[in-house]
């Protein structure tokens, strides 16, 4: 039988059962330990890195699209689960990945004092490559504008409608796309009001809101102060306030 990895946050799992996700109720697992290692950091998403390659011969390109986005993500230890492969089979979820519809037992667990330092060990042996932000491979535009068409399909995936509300996380976190963003839902026939810079301000203050309440959905919200600040610089002095207020507030109640 062929061996499978699968990463998590959590220590000591002896059986790993389904659970519901994008592609329905599954346990998730890949033959490449490398990617274990990357899926086991504690967030992530389209937004703030890219991971792929075009074939089995190529090297996985791993690509850093906002600033100080892999500290946040792979700040954490984790478990690499080896597990049987006999039960899993391949549904292309679009990534190197396998699943399973019933409970797997693990067989060894390897432990990860830190993601991020394995993450560049692999980088050094060559099994990922590694860009940094701001740097890019050609593949992707040097602004991430490619993440205005990708959320406009991922929308209509879900079945749900295109408003102005989708593309609040995208401006947020890259807000010189905002001219762009502006002129996307013009395109689409979107009678909104377009963005303006001053409405960052409210989405990072809704930002920092969130971080309070639930510290595990991760917001990025040092990597959207510096994003803003290379864009629109004066309006730091005004989220520097918001943000130095939570990190008070997390002092006094921790």
């Amino acid at each position: 039988m062929g061996k499978l990895y699968h990463g998590s946050l959590e220590r000591g799992i002896k059986r790993l059962e389904p659970h519901k996700s994008t592609h329905g109720k599954y346990v998730y697992a890949t033959p490449y330990k490398e990617l274990a290692i990357i899926f086991s950091g504690r967030c992530g998403d389209d937004c703030t890195y890219a991971l792929y390659r075009y074939n089995k011969d190529e090297t996985w390109q791993m690509v850093e699209r906002i600033p100080e986005a892999f500290n946040t993500m792979f700040s954490n230890s984790s478990s690499i689960y080896t597990l049987d492969d006999a039960t899993f089979k391949d549904i292309h979820t679009g990534f190197a990945e396998v699943v399973s519809e019933v409970g797997v037992n693990t067989e060894s667990e390897e432990f990860i004092e830190n993601v991020y330092d394995n993450i560049k060990r692999l980088a050094n042996e060559g099994k990922i490559k590694l860009y940094i932000y701001p740097n890019k491979p050609k593949e992707i535009p040097q602004d991430s504008s490619d993440l205005i068409d990708k959320q406009i399909k991922q929308n209509q995936r879900d079945n749900n409608p295109i408003t102005k509300k989708s593309f609040e996380r995208i401006v947020l976190l890259h807000p010189y796309l905002i001219d762009k963003v502006n002129q996307k839902m013009i395109e689409l026939g979107l009678n909104v009001e377009p963005y303006q810079k001053d409405d960052l301000i409210n989405l990072f203050s809704n930002a920092v809101i969130m971080q309070a309440t639930n510290p595990n959905n991760e917001q990025y919200l040092k990597s959207i102060l510096i994003s803003i600040s290379n864009t629109y610089p004066e309006l730091l002095p005004i989220l520097n306030k918001e943000y130095k207020a939570k990190e008070e507030k997390k002092r006094i109640n921790s």
